[in-house]
């Protein structure tokens, strides 16, 4: 689950000085709402959140005052044209049953901090919505930071971006602004020490502390100035560290999406004059629907908007890393080649995934909630369980309390250090180096594994089942860089495939009576179109003999004529793992072999594979030059960061630029058979319709007396979509719910 949490002052303050001014009849100013409106909106087309709020700043002293008197001292105030929109802003907010947050003595920061920390414990992601770069240093720990920049423009920071661009971990930006100051903010800092002097020790001794317990190592023009400004390095620290103790009331549940009140709504707007956002909300007064027949399927809902307009759709296509708006977007789309992938695919896509969402994926609601009691017992016998192993009842959800059992009461790790908020980190890579020495860690990472899907697909499901019986899942067409669908709210795409788990969540989703559920799926079909695109004769001939790709590879890294099954799994993930560009070192943790083994699988793949190792190096080349990779339709991906100087983010740059022709050549595939199949049901007379994608894989919900024929068309149009220098190859099944038809 993923929640969204906005700076509010920080983005009314992009919004002002980013739109001209705008006004009412009256003179009220409106533009910074506007504007707000218009982010907010944005950002829940990019993100789709489970849960929103947003925090605010209130006119009144916070502690950092009364550590400072000088602290924001020379900052001018709010302009009052501002601050007279503020209230609106916040009764649009209310309106639209959106959760907001202030409280006197803290700032938004502070907030913001506070619910980063609260959905980490809770096992939420959240992404930060700001312009305030004082809020990088909360990245990690599932929270990224999305960075509203000037006219509009946002880069989203997590671990790895950060490090990329500052050389140092995110919570060191606190140790940076405490030897560098700021002077936005009147943080003093350390007398004589800029911005590049400041960076060089933190990259070189990570924090403030170590640069002081290093002072005989630092030469003597700067040890001087880091000596006689000591007290103000500490009192800078304590003020540009954020407080994510926030005594707030704040549960990431409690901010799950809701119906605006349409009414509190469209009178907030219309008395602010915003006809744009009242049309964009849809709040114009509709006709009266008639009432459904009595053999009708009634959702329970009006229609929904289709997620994506025609022109973020445009700017997607023209750079789906970073849409953003340009003028004459046809006009470029035309220069670019990229006309009739818009025209010709997309655009008549947006109807087909509309008509999806619309009918949605019936359930079970009793399997549903069956499974959520039997994982409810499960989880009650593990927490005992670990109480028992551990010596100690305690919150296992929250990462302080575990820290504070595994490493200061079962010392499972000496050298563990608490983090700047005085916690152990906890998370999934530490618990794994640790389940050896204890056995009550293999319970806690179970715990979690077993919270998580009840939560995430027993609790979170039924509140989305609407009075027929139905779930309706988002389709996003614009939130990939590849070209691929994405699902939200909730996400369908998510749902585990492999093992009794992944079993048991299938079979909550079903075909009515009468009904009947067709699954196609293409068969490797990445590997196929790597194929094609590198033109490698050993994979070619591989494809059109209709022999197992697997067991080939198999055969030649572990260098034997009879397989085994083990052995044909790890050639699976080799083979894949390559078309993803996973390192040597990755394919080491996910086959569980040393790192050398790993690199002997890959560079013998290579050997056998060698057209796919040319086409690779072409592939970079090229892509240097260009700054893009394109799929075989013409879709681009700009990867600028190739000529990076940074080694980690160009070996990652590498890795994107190698996938994103083949997942996107594939996931175009999947969108042509979309078109084709909904366009033959529904020529052919079917009552047949596509009702799931994911990814590679199709869902079809059929009357039981179609099943056979529209089964025959839906491998037909798949198969058919796009000529390949192999065949496009497609399973099909059928059965009463998912996981029967699969």
């Amino acid at each position: 689950m993923k929640l969204v949490a906005l700076d509010g002052n920080s983005i009314l303050n992009r919004a002002y000085f980013g739109i001209k001014p705008l006004t009412t009849s009256g003179g009220q100013q409106t533009q910074a709402v506007l504007g707000f409106i218009n982010i907010l909106r944005s950002i829940q087309n990019n993100e789709k959140p489970d849960a929103l709020c947003v925090a605010f700043d209130l006119h009144a002293p916070t502690f950092r005052h009364e550590l400072s008197d000088s602290y924001k001292a020379t900052r001018k105030g709010m302009p009052e044209d501002l601050r007279s929109q503020v209230p609106y802003i916040k009764r649009v907010l209310d309106a639209l049953n959106i959760k907001r947050f202030e409280i006197a003595g803290y700032e938004a920061d502070d907030i913001l901090g506070t619910v980063s920390r609260v959905c980490s414990e809770s096992g939420w992601d959240c992404t930060l919505v700001t312009g305030d770069r004082d809020a990088l240093q909360l990245i990690g720990q599932g929270t990224r930071i999305r960075l509203i920049a000037g006219k509009g423009e946002q880069n989203v920071y997590g671990t790895k971006e950060f490090e990329a661009k500052y050389g140092f971990s995110p919570k060191s930006l606190v140790d940076l602004k405490a030897l560098m100051g700021d002077s936005s903010d009147n943080i003093p800092g350390v007398a004589g020490i800029g911005e590049k002097t400041a960076s060089e020790l933190i990259v070189k001794y990570s924090s403030l502390d170590a640069v002081y317990d290093n002072l005989g190592d630092i030469k003597d023009s700067i040890r001087k100035k880091l000596e006689a400004g000591r007290k103000s390095a500490e009192l800078s620290y304590k003020l540009a560290l954020i407080n994510p103790e926030v005594p707030i009331e704040f549960e990431p549940s409690g901010c799950k999406n809701a119906e605006p009140d349409s009414q509190k709504l469209l009178d907030v707007l219309t008395e602010l004059e915003l006809s744009s956002l009242i049309t964009k909300y849809g709040l114009a007064p509709k006709a009266k629907p008639p009432e459904a027949d009595s053999g009708q399927l009634s959702f329970g809902f009006e229609e929904i908007a289709p997620e994506t307009d025609e022109q973020r759709l445009m700017y997607w296509i023209l750079n789906p890393g970073e849409p953003r708006r340009v003028d004459n977007p046809e006009e470029l789309l035309r220069e670019r080649d990229l006309w009739e992938l818009y025209s010709k695919l997309e655009l008549p896509l947006m109807s087909v995934l509309r008509d999806m969402s619309l009918r949605g994926f019936a359930v079970d609601k009793g399997e549903i909630e069956h499974l959520g009691s039997v994982l409810a017992g499960e989880l009650n016998a593990l927490e005992l369980a670990i109480y028992e192993l551990s010596g100690e009842t305690f919150n296992i959800n929250s990462p302080k309390q575990l820290g504070e059992v595994l490493f200061d009461k079962l010392r499972l790790d000496p050298k563990a250090k608490k983090t700047k908020t005085g916690a152990y980190s906890t998370n999934i890579d530490i618990l794994e180096n640790l389940r050896q020495r204890h056995p009550c860690v293999g319970g806690v990472i179970e715990y979690r594994k077993l919270a998580k899907l009840k939560s995430t697909y027993c609790d979170g499901l039924i509140p989305l089942i609407d009075s027929g019986g139905r779930i309706h899942t988002t389709f996003n067409m614009t939130a990939t860089a590849t070209g691929r669908i994405s699902s939200s709210n909730p996400n369908l795409q998510n749902i585990p495939i492999r093992g009794e788990r992944g079993a048991e969540l299938r079979k909550f989703f079903i075909a009515p009576e009468g009904f009947t559920l067709i699954d196609a799926d293409y068969s490797q079909i990445e590997l196929r179109v790597l194929a094609d695109m590198a033109q490698d004769e050993a994979m070619i001939e591989a494809f059109r003999n209709n022999a197992d790709i697997h067991s080939i590879t198999a055969a030649y890294i572990f260098g034997v004529s009879d397989v085994t099954k083990e052995q044909r799994m790890a050639a699976k993930r080799v083979n894949f793992g390559v078309v993803y560009g996973m390192s040597d070192f990755a394919l080491s943790n996910d086959l569980g072999v040393s790192v050398a083994e790993a690199k002997r699988y890959i560079e013998s793949f290579f050997e056998r594979y060698s057209g796919v190792r040319g086409y690779f190096e072409r592939l970079i080349g090229e892509a240097r030059e260009l700054g893009y990779v394109t799929t075989k339709l013409g879709r681009r991906r700009y990867i600028p960061e190739l000529n990076a100087s940074n080694f980690q983010l160009r070996k990652h740059s590498e890795r994107a630029a190698r996938n994103a022709p083949i997942q996107g050549t594939a996931a175009d595939i999947i969108k042509i058979a979309m078109l084709r199949i909904a366009k033959r049901l529904e020529t052919d007379g079917f009552k047949a319709r596509l009702i799931l994608q994911v990814h590679d894989e199709l869902i079809i919900e059929s009357p039981s007396d179609e099943a056979a024929a529209v089964a025959a068309l839906v491998k037909e149009e798949m198969r058919g979509a796009y000529e390949l220098s192999v065949p496009l190859v497609v399973d099909i099944g059928t059965g009463h719910d998912w996981y029967g038809a699969k």
